[in-house]
């Protein structure tokens, strides 16, 4: 990807293909490379127009919150500022994981609210994009301090938060534990679920029930204000 955004030959992208050993040899490995590297050249094709305006200079900020009498502060830097705002690429299938990175990224932009940076990310994957758009620095600072609040009580005891099922939760349209379970489970192929996670199974062993109450609190915290901001665009 990074020799297709910097304009390299075919025929060289073509030479790094074939020096991988991510695909089987013969007539049917040949096919796979071409079919990924046709899709590496669309992608890369409408990425290159958003990268191509010069970025700006990293910016800086700290923010400080008290939490049952402990001080904890938040400090950090973004890269990638333009001024349409913070962006972000990914050449794979858009995950629960992505949306929460470029939302706490958002968040921490519309914080500290540089100049001449619209406060909005966009974020392009192999099978889609989205858009956040802007939220006031105050809240932004708000939402920031509830995520850190979480991640405090993370630190003493096992914070019931399991992304994938948390994102099915938050997005379901009826019956948002029952969607979240199915995800927790899942329905095709247990080895895939979030339950069999070796280290989900260490922490919780003797819970009954993982998706309870707490969780779905945790899953609101987290992706109830992102949804508020979502623009989302699928292939």
């Amino acid at each position: 990807m990074p020799a297709l955004l910097n304009g390299c030959r075919e025929d060289e992208i073509q030479s790094l293909a074939l020096a991988g050993n991510e695909f089987p040899a013969g007539q049917l490995g040949a096919r796979l490379i071409a079919d990924e590297l046709a899709r590496l050249q669309g992608f890369a094709a409408e990425l290159r127009p958003q990268l191509a305006a010069t970025p700006l200079p990293a910016a800086h900020a700290s923010f400080d919150y008290p939490l049952d009498g402990e001080n904890w502060q938040l400090a950090g830097a973004l890269g990638d500022l333009r001024p349409a705002g913070l962006l972000r690429y990914r050449y794979d299938d858009l995950r629960p994981a992505d949306y929460l990175t470029g939302w706490i990224n958002h968040l921490f932009l519309c914080a500290m609210s540089p100049p001449g940076v619209a406060p909005q990310t966009a974020w392009y994957s192999r099978d889609g994009s989205y858009r956040l758009t802007a939220c006031e620095p105050a809240t932004a600072r708000v939402c920031l301090g509830e995520l850190i609040a979480l991640y405090r009580r993370g630190l003493s005891q096992p914070l019931h938060f399991f992304p994938k099922s948390a994102w099915a939760y938050a997005n379901s349209r009826q019956n948002g534990l029952a969607d979240a379970r199915r995800r927790w489970n899942n329905s095709r192929n247990e080895a895939w679920g979030e339950a069999a996670d070796p280290a989900f199974k260490l922490a919780l062993r003797g819970v009954a029930e993982p998706l309870d109450e707490a969780f779905a609190a945790c899953a609101r915290t987290v992706f109830g204000p992102l949804l508020e901001h979502l623009e989302e665009y699928r292939r």
